[in-house]
C-alpha cells in the first residue's frame, strides 16, 4: 500500500508561492503522483495509493495534478461542466505556461452532454489544450495510466501505446456503451484495433468505416469529437 505524503517529502527547484498559476520544474519521482492539497482524503486518491504514490501540495495553483513534472492535469466534474463559467479562468491560466504537457480530464455524463460541447470548443479550439472525457469514478484508472506511461517515455500519455489491463478495459467498455447503437461485437472489435480511448477518438471516420460500416462509423466519431 503507498502513503500519502506531503508536499515536503519532495523536491522542487519551484519556490512556494501563493499566487502561482502552474509550478514548472517539479522534481516528482517516478511511480509517484502529485496532487493538489483539496484531493487529500479523497476517494479518488485513496484508490490511485493502492497501486502509486500520492504526494499532497497545496501550492500547485490551478493544477489538479502532475503525473509527472513535465505534464499538468486539470479536472472537472460533471457539476462544473455545467456550470460552464468558472473553469475558464483555471484553464487559461493552464494555457499560459509554456514547456509543459497540459491535459484537461472533464466528467462526459448525461446531464454534462448538452455543455460539454462548449468546453470542448474553449479548451480544444480557442486555447489548445487536449480534453480528455470519462465516465464517472473512472479518474484513478486514467490518472494511474498516466503515471505509468511517464515511468516508460516522456512522450505524451495518450499517444504512446499502453498495455491494456483490465480495469482499464472496463472503463474504455463503459464509455463506448452510451454511444447508440454500438453493440458488444462492435465493442470488441474496436478494443481489438485500438488499445485506448484516446486512439478511437483520434481515429478518422473512414478507417472506423472499414470495421463499423459508415453510419456507426459517423456516430462513434461524433461522441467524442462535437
Amino acid at each position: 500500500m503507498a502513503d500519502n505524503n506531503s508536499d515536503d517529502d519532495f523536491q522542487s527547484t519551484s519556490p512556494r508561492l501563493s499566487q502561482t498559476q502552474v509550478r514548472r520544474n517539479l522534481k516528482i519521482p517516478l511511480g509517484h503522483i502529485l496532487a493538489s492539497g483539496k484531493w487529500n482524503n479523497s476517494v479518488v486518491c485513496q484508490k490511485l495509493s493502492e497501486t502509486i504514490t500520492v504526494l499532497y501540495s497545496s501550492s500547485l495553483g490551478v493544477v489538479d495534478f502532475h503525473p509527472s513534472g513535465d505534464c499538468a492535469v486539470i479536472f472537472l466534474s460533471a457539476a462544473e461542466v455545467i456550470e460552464g463559467q468558472l473553469f475558464k479562468r483555471r484553464l487559461a491560466g493552464l494555457r499560459s505556461v509554456i514547456g509543459i504537457r497540459k491535459v484537461v480530464i472533464a466528467e462526459r455524463t448525461l446531464l454534462s452532454l448538452q455543455q460539454f460541447d462548449a468546453l470542448q470548443q474553449f479548451s480544444v479550439l480557442e486555447l489548445g489544450i487536449d480534453l480528455i472525457p470519462i465516465m464517472d469514478n473512472c479518474l484513478h484508472i486514467l490518472l494511474a495510466q498516466m503515471v505509468y506511461a511517464e515511468n516508460k517515455s516522456a512522450k505524451n500519455p495518450f499517444l504512446t501505446p499502453i498495455k491494456v489491463e483490465e480495469n482499464n478495459k472496463d472503463h474504455i467498455t463503459s464509455t463506448l456503451k452510451n454511444i447508440p447503437k454500438l453493440g458488444d461485437k462492435k465493442i470488441t472489435q474496436l478494443m481489438t484495433k485500438y488499445p485506448s480511448l484516446q486512439r478511437i477518438s483520434s481515429a478518422p471516420v473512414e478507417e472506423l468505416s472499414e470495421l463499423l460500416g459508415y453510419s456507426l462509423a459517423t456516430l462513434v466519431w461524433e461522441y467524442f469529437n462535437k
